[in-house]
C-alpha cells in the first residue's frame, strides 16, 4: 500500500474531481439551459419576416421527421429568467427519452431550475428568433440551419456556441481546477520524496527504475480498487439526497473526465519526481537525499505563484464577501417594494444592425415615454461620476441619480428646510448643500448629459434647487460601474429630476431599460402591453420582480463565495506541503552539518540562516511587488481625466496588506517545518533527517 501521503493524494484526487462536476452541473444549466441534452445548436438573430411563426414551425417538425431528430425551441420564462426555461419541441420518435419529456418533463440536474416541455406549435406568440436545440444529431445542426434560412431566418454572423470547457476560462471554477491541480501535484511529490530512502533501499536490491515505477502504480491501482467505490456509493447516496439522480449519466461523464485528467496528473508527477530521486547515487539516497537544486527550483516554481493564486483569492473572496452582504440588504429593500418589476429586453431582436436597433427604439421607446407620462413607471438612472461628469480635474465624485416625478413621488427627498421636492416643470438639479460651490460644474455637465440624453430635441432649461446632505436615497437595482453596484442605494447623490414622458428620447428610454433603470410598481402594465403587442413582446422578453432577479443573483455569489473559501483552503494546503518539502529536501542535504552547527553552539537562526533568507527574500518581494501594483492601479483609477480599465476598479488598497498577511503565514509555516526537522535531527543524529 502507497504511503499515507500518497493515500491523501488520491482521496483527495476523487474529492475534487466528484465537487468540480457537481458545481459545474448544478450551475450550467442557467447559462447553457439543456447542456446535458443538447448535441447541436442554432441561435436565430436575424428574420427578413416573409415566413410566420406557423410556417417556421412546420419546417421544423418536418425538418425532425426527414433527419429523424427532436429539435426544440429554447425560451425563457418571462417571469424567471435564470431559473425557468420553456422548451417547444419536435420529437419524431413517440418512444423517444425526448418525446417522454412532454409528459414526463426534463429532469435537470439543479433542483432549484425548471424546465416546462411543450409542443412545438405553441411557440407562435415566442418565435422564431432565438435558440433551437438539436437533439441527439449534432450532425444535423448546419442541415436545420440551412432549413431556417430558407425561411428567411438568419444566424448571427462569426457568432460562436458556449462549450462546458468555457465555464474553466476564468472566474471560481478555473481557480478550483488549478488548486486541484496543485494538491494532487504538490501532495504527490511530496510523498515520493518522503519515501527516498526507501527507493534507495530498492535500487540496491537491483530495482530499476522502470520496475519500482510499475510497483508504485500497481499499489495505486490497488488503492484505487478500494477508493473508486466507496466514492461512488458515497456520490450516488447524496446525489439522491440533492436531486433523485436526474442527470446521473451527465454528472458521470464530467466527474470521470476530471478524475482522469487529475489522475493522469498525479501519474506525470509521481514519476517525474521519482526520476529525480534516483539522479542522487544510491549511498548518499540511502541517508534521504536527493538532487537539492533541481527539486527546491521544482517546489519553487509552485510556491511563488501559489501566493500570487493566494493574493487574487484573498482579494475576491473579501469581494464576494461583501457583494453577498450588499446583496443580502438589497434583497430586505426590494422586499418592501413588492411586486415592483423590472423589464429585460431579448438577446435575439433587434441587435444584428442599425436598421434593427432603430426598430426596437421606435417599438419600444414610445411605450415608455407613454407610461412614464401616465405615472406607470418609475425612473431611477444611476451614473457614476465618470458617467456624466466631463473628463477634468476639478469634477465632482459623487453619483448622480436621474429620476421622474413618480420617482419623487414614492421615495422622500428632501430641501434643507425639512420640505419634500415634488413634481415640477422643466428639468431640475437636487444639489447637495455641500456641493454647493460645485453648482456651475455641476450644471454645466448635466445639460451636457442631457444633450446626449434628449436626442435630437433640445435639452430643457435647467434649474438648481438645494436638498439636505445625509439623505441615502433607493435606486431601485439600477446597473451602473459604481463601486456598490449590488447594493441599491446611494448616499447624496447629484439628483437630475425630469418631468414625467419629457426629456429622455425613445433610444435613451430603450437604453435604460437595459440597464434595470425603468421599473413598474405594477407589473401588470408590461404585461398587459406584452399581450397586446406580440412584436414588443419579442423585444420585452421579461417581466421580472426585483426580488426574483436578487434572489438569484444573491444565490450565484454565494456559490462563488463558497468556492473561493475552499480555494483558499487548498491554497494554503499546497503552500503548507511545498514548505514541508523545501525543508525536507534542505535538511536531508544539510544534516551533518546542522548537527555539528547545533553541537558546537549555533542558534537556530544562524544555523538555518540560507533558507530563511530565501524564505524572507521571497516574501519581501512579493510585499514589494504587490505594493507596487496596487498603487499604480490606485494611481489609473483615481485619475478623472484617464479610462479606469475593468480588471483595476476592484482594487481597493488593501492588496499590499493582504500580501503581508500571507507573506507571513507562508515564513510560518516554513519555520514550524524547519523547527520540526531540526529537533529532529538534534534529538536523533543526522541520520534520522
Amino acid at each position: 500500500m502507497p504511503r499515507r501521503i500518497i493515500v491523501f493524494a488520491h482521496t483527495a484526487l476523487l474529492f475534487l474531481a466528484a465537487l468540480i462536476a457537481f458545481l459545474l452541473c448544478s450551475g450550467v444549466e442557467t447559462t447553457l439551459q439543456l447542456p446535458a441534452e443538447r448535441a447541436g445548436s442554432v441561435w436565430i438573430v436575424d428574420n427578413d419576416g416573409t415566413h410566420d411563426t406557423d410556417e417556421v414551425a412546420t419546417t421544423v417538425r418536418r425538418f425532425s421527421e426527414e433527419h429523424d431528430a427532436a429539435v426544440g425551441f429554447v425560451a425563457r420564462d418571462t417571469a424567471d429568467l435564470a431559473m425557468h426555461t420553456h422548451v417547444y419541441l419536435a420529437a419524431p420518435d413517440p418512444a423517444s427519452r425526448e418525446a417522454a419529456w412532454l409528459t414526463d418533463g426534463y429532469p435537470a440536474f439543479n433542483p432549484g431550475y425548471s424546465v416546462d416541455v411543450h409542443p412545438l406549435e405553441e411557440f407562435a406568440d415566442i418565435g422564431p428568433n432565438g435558440y433551437y436545440f438539436v437533439f441527439g444529431a449534432p450532425e444535423a445542426a448546419p442541415a436545420l440551419e440551412e432549413a431556417l434560412a430558407a425561411d428567411g431566418l438568419s444566424t448571427a454572423p462569426g457568432s460562436t456556441t458556449t462549450e462546458l470547457w468555457h465555464f474553466f476560462a476564468g472566474g471560481h471554477m478555473l481557480n478550483l481546477a488549478v488548486i486541484a491541480l496543485l494538491v494532487v501535484a504538490s501532495a504527490t511529490s511530496a510523498g515520493v520524496l518522503l519515501a527516498s530512502r526507501d527507493y534507495a533501499v530498492l535500487r540496491l536490491n537491483g530495482h530499476s527504475y522502470g520496475r519500482i515505477l510499475l510497483a508504485d502504480l500497481a499499489g495505486i491501482g490497488r488503492l484505487w480498487a478500494l477508493l473508486l467505490p466507496a466514492a461512488t456509493v458515497a456520490v450516488l447516496a447524496l446525489l439522491g439526497l440533492y436531486n433523485g439522480w436526474d442527470q446521473l449519466w451527465f454528472y458521470t461523464r464530467i466527474a470521470l473526465t476530471c478524475a482522469a485528467l487529475l489522475a493522469a496528473a498525479a501519474v506525470a508527477v509521481h514519476a517525474l519526481t521519482l526520476a529525480l530521486v534516483h539522479a542522487t547515487a544510491i549511498l548518499p539516497a540511502l541517508g534521504g537525499r536527493v538532487p537539492v537544486r533541481g527539486t527546491l527550483a521544482a517546489i519553487y516554481l509552485v510556491r511563488v505563484p501559489v501566493l500570487l493564486l493566494a493574493l487574487t483569492l484573498i482579494g475576491t473572496v473579501v469581494a464576494t464577501a461583501q457583494t453577498v452582504r450588499d446583496q443580502h440588504t438589497a434583497l430586505d429593500l426590494y422586499a418592501e417594494h413588492g411586486d415592483t418589476s423590472h423589464l429585460a429586453l431579448s438577446p435575439h431582436y433587434g441587435w444584428v444592425d442599425e436598421e434593427d436597433y432603430a426598430a426596437l427604439d421606435a417599438t419600444v421607446g414610445p411605450w415608455l415615454r407613454e407610461a412614464d407620462r401616465d405615472g406607470d413607471m418609475v425612473l431611477a438612472i444611476r451614473l457614476a461620476p465618470e458617467q456624466w461628469n466631463g473628463p477634468t480635474a476639478g469634477s465632482s465624485d459623487h453619483e448622480a441619480l436621474v429620476v421622474n416625478d413618480t420617482y419623487l413621488a414614492e421615495q422622500r427627498i428632501t430641501a434643507p428646510d425639512g420640505s419634500r421636492h415634488g413634481a415640477g416643470d422643466g428639468a431640475r438639479v437636487l444639489l447637495p448643500e455641500s456641493l454647493a460651490a460645485d453648482e456651475d460644474a455641476v450644471t454645466e455637465n448635466v445639460r451636457a448629459w442631457l444633450d446626449l440624453a434628449s436626442g435630437d430635441a433640445a435639452a430643457p432649461p435647467v434649474s438648481v434647487l438645494p436638498s439636505a446632505d445625509g439623505q441615502t436615497l433607493f435606486t431601485y437595482g439600477s446597473q451602473s460601474s459604481a463601486r456598490s453596484p449590488f447594493l441599491p442605494r446611494v448616499t447624496d447623490p447629484v439628483v437630475i429630476a425630469l418631468p414625467n414622458g419629457g426629456v429622455l428620447s425613445d433610444t435613451s428610454y430603450a437604453n435604460h431599460l437595459t440597464s434595470r433603470a425603468t421599473v413598474f410598481p405594477d407589473p401588470s402594465v408590461p404585461r398587459a402591453f406584452r399581450a397586446e403587442n406580440p412584436d414588443a413582446a419579442r423585444y420585452i422578453i421579461a417581466v421580472e420582480t426585483l426580488t426574483t432577479t436578487a434572489r438569484h443573483d444573491l444565490d450565484v455569489h454565494r456559490t462563488i463565495l463558497r468556492s473561493e473559501l475552499f480555494n483558499l483552503v487548498g491554497v494554503g494546503a499546497v503552500l503548507m506541503v511545498t514548505a514541508i518539502g523545501a525543508c525536507l529536501v534542505y535538511v536531508r542535504a544539510r544534516a551533518q552539518h546542522i548537527f555539528v552547527r547545533h553541537i558546537s553552539g549555533w542558534t537556530f537562526a544562524a544555523t538555518h540562516r540560507r533558507l530563511l533568507l530565501a524564505e524572507a527574500g521571497i516574501a519581501v518581494a512579493f510585499v514589494g511587488w504587490a505594493t507596487g501594483d496596487t498603487l499604480a492601479a490606485l494611481a489609473v483609477r483615481n485619475d478623472p481625466t484617464g479610462y479606469t480599465p475593468p480588471d483595476l476598479r476592484a482594487t481597493t488598497g488593501a492588496e499590499p496588506l493582504y500580501a503581508l498577511g500571507i507573506a507571513l503565514a507562508s515564513l510560518a509555516i516554513t519555520a514550524a517545518a524547519l523547527v520540526h526537522f531540526h529537533r529532529r535531527i538534534v534529538r536523533e543524529g543526522d541520520s534520522q533527517a
